[in-house]
């Protein structure tokens, strides 16, 4: 009879790891295949028309409430629109970043 070696834990829990940060990429959205520029541009859209509809919403029932119209409307407009614009420049900026490194970038730089 062959004597085999017991597996290694390290090896087991290196699998683990692996496993668990492919899976968190995958949540993220960093799967496989990237994101394309269409993909980029309506989530982009989306955010811009999200912030703002939300700003106007809030300025109306602001304004609703204390009686203050039109200032709850336009402080919303404002407010929605800078927030869309920092939404829109945030999804920018990830797109230059590539996605955090895999498990096998990683072991090659400790080696």
């Amino acid at each position: 009879m062959s004597e085999q070696t017991p597996p290694d834990p390290l090896a087991r829990l290196g699998e683990k790891i692996e496993q668990a940060r492919r899976e968190q990429l995958r949540r993220e959205g960093h799967g496989d295949a990237a994101q394309g520029p269409i993909g980029v541009a309506w989530r982009v859209a989306a955010e811009l028309v999200a912030a703002f509809a939300v700003g106007v919403g809030l300025g109306l029932g602001f304004d609703y409430l204390f009686g203050t119209r039109p200032w709850g409307l336009i402080a919303g407009v404002f407010l929605g629109g800078a927030a869309g614009i920092l939404s829109a420049y945030r999804a920018a900026n990830e797109l230059g970043r590539s996605p955090p490194p895999g498990p096998q970038q990683d072991r090659g730089e400790r080696d």
